[in-house]
């Protein structure tokens, strides 16, 4: 048989290994038997062959015999160690699965790992010997046909596991992702507490529902709630591009995000960087806390296009031809007013400028109604870390970026445990972290206890943190006692005090008479320090070859600080 091949469906043409080229005379020596019995859906395709078969390049149909990976939803665990179910979902595929196999290890490289195989249905029924600590999971489809071919692995899903012991009933944490666009709008969750994929149509909401998650032994477990790693892609293009604004309503400081330009994680408002509708942008969710009983938290992620006249820098000390408008926050006293404080919304008012004017409303720009503020000077918060200065009758007088307040943190030994213990210690120069309604910014928000700050010497100020809010502050020398002591120490080689006899009379009559006292402070173990600020502070008295005498005629002999012996010759 010639190798001339002929059409098994309509985009597949059946061609031979062996036989004669095409155009060769056929005969009975030359005949060819070829098994047509393959499935067309058996096995993976490229452009070339399959199976013997060849598709026709003008109407071969793509993806045919596709096999994708599952994605992994979740897991379910009770209080007996070891037993989990996995939930998932099979991804749309023109070749559709006949089982699920999921690996269990306890290395993210799956280096020594089980397996399991179940049907597909709904949840795969696991019963590991792993008993606690954090487990990895992942797995894959099988697909019909005789290929051995499978699927890929699902990303990973991972679980802190020990004995779940009774949830403290707190409030709900609500997540939202809320596409305003006409174009569907992708949300991808990656999660300990379950992945997922999700296509929101236009104008739709989907809603995440955060704290009833069924995994609640890594929260018990560790004491903190795993990160949920959001990426979000699609909404209709636009010339200035796409972006995410978070709004959080409620306890907005218990909810944290950051990456993808969410720099403000502790603010009601904040927005993401732009980004092309087809790579989106990736960010973290992290919740800090759970709302107390009868309470809620509610962050909304909402798909935005940029407009040409959406409040930037840009443009705004230079005019407008034409009224644009201006977001910010109601006129304030102060810069301090308008950046110190986290709940001031930079998006509360639509201003709109024309010329170098801010106006109330856009009649009023149109018309050159000048506007009234309350004050001679104003601060208007523009963008998180922006301000206008805006004059009583609306004047733009400067566009300002806030300089936050800032703290010297000595981080280098970790917290200390006593006011004492943070106040002596020799410092060197600390980190420069910046704070904004008593919250530090950046890596201070893991900062937690007592640290030394702005100085680099003993002595000073100490902070006391919990997770990088401003509990209170501490000034050194407010936990010592004072105590007076001569200023002159008695050396013990003429000074023999403990056998008073062995010193001349007169001598030991000048020093029982001496009350030349100053102060020194005492620690709470009783050691004694020159002063609690300045060149002295925390350097200890003495160092065991002298005598210093106190107002009860007691002569005492120091060393670092500390009481060796003690008498009373006088």
């Amino acid at each position: 048989m010639a190798k001339t091949g002929y059409k098994i469906i309509e985009t597949v043409v059946q061609s031979f290994n062996n036989g004669q080229p095409s155009g060769s005379v056929a005969s009975g020596s030359t005949n060819s038997v070829v098994t047509l019995s393959t499935s067309s859906l058996s096995a993976s395709l490229d452009e070339e062959t399959y199976f013997n078969r060849s598709f026709s390049p003008i109407d071969c149909v793509e993806d045919i015999n596709e096999c994708k990976p599952p994605v992994l939803t979740g897991i379910y665990t009770g209080s007996q160690r070891g037993y989990f179910n996995l939930n998932y979902t099979t991804q749309d595929s023109n070749n559709s699965p006949t089982k699920i196999s999921a690996s269990i290890s306890q290395t993210n490289d799956f280096s020594s790992f089980e397996l399991f195989s179940a049907s597909i249905g709904s949840l795969v029924p696991i019963t590991s010997s792993y008993v606690s600590g954090t487990v990895f999971f992942r797995a894959f489809t099988s697909c019909s046909g005789i290929s051995p071919d499978r699927s890929l692995n699902s990303d990973l899903l991972s679980f802190t596991y020990d004995e779940i012991s009774p949830e403290e009933i707190k409030g709900d944490v609500n997540i939202q992702f809320l596409n305003n666009l006409s174009s569907p709008m992708e949300v991808q969750i990656r999660s300990q507490r379950g992945n997922s994929n999700h296509k929101i149509a236009a104008l739709n909401t989907f809603n995440y529902t955060y704290s009833n998650s069924n995994l609640t032994g890594s929260w018990n477990s560790v004491g903190k709630s795993s990160d949920v790693s959001v990426t979000i892609k699609g909404g209709s293009k636009n010339t200035f591009g796409n972006f995410i604004q978070r709004r959080t309503i409620g306890l907005e400081t218990l909810t944290y995000t950051t990456g993808s330009g969410f720099d403000n994680p502790l603010l009601n408002v904040d927005s993401s960087d732009t980004f092309p509708p087809d790579t989106g942008i990736n960010f973290t969710i992290r919740q800090l806390d759970f709302p107390p009983t009868g309470e809620s938290t509610t962050t909304t992620f909402s798909l935005l296009q940029v407009s040409s006249t959406s409040t930037d820098s840009s443009g705004i000390m230079d005019g407008t031809i034409t009224p644009t408008i201006r977001f910010g926050s109601t006129p304030l006293i102060s810069q301090n007013a308008a950046c110190s404080d986290s709940k001031v919304n930079s998006t509360e008012i639509t201003y709109f400028q024309l010329g170098s004017y801010l106006y109330n409303n856009r009649e009023d720009a149109e018309s050159k109604t000048r506007p009234i503020f309350p004050f001679n000077t104003n601060y208007i918060l523009i963008t998180p870390n922006t301000y206008l200065i805006v004059n009583k009758d609306g004047f733009i007088q400067n566009l300002e970026t806030c300089i936050l307040p800032s703290l010297n943190i000595f981080t280098q030994d970790g917290s200390f445990n006593t006011q004492e213990e943070a106040c002596k210690r020799v410092k060197s120069s600390g980190e420069v972290i910046f704070y904004k309604d008593n919250q530090l910014r950046g890596d201070g928000r893991n900062l937690s206890g007592r640290f030394p700050i702005n100085n680099d010497s003993q002595g000073g100020t100490n902070v006391i943190l919990s997770a990088g809010n401003i509990v209170g502050f501490e000034t050194c020398g407010t936990e010592l006692e004072t105590s007076q002591l001569s200023i002159y120490g008695y050396p013990s080689s003429s000074y023999p005090f403990d056998t008073p006899e062995l010193i001349n009379p007169e001598t030991l009559a000048v020093a029982c008479g001496d009350d030349t006292f100053i102060t020194y402070y005492q620690g709470g173990d009783g050691t004694i320090y020159h002063d609690f600020d300045g060149p002295l502070a925390y350097n200890t008295v003495g160092d065991g070859g002298y005598y210093y005498k106190n107002e009860s005629d007691e002569f005492l002999l120091l060393s670092d600080g500390l009481i060796l012996s003690s008498s009373t010759p006088c």
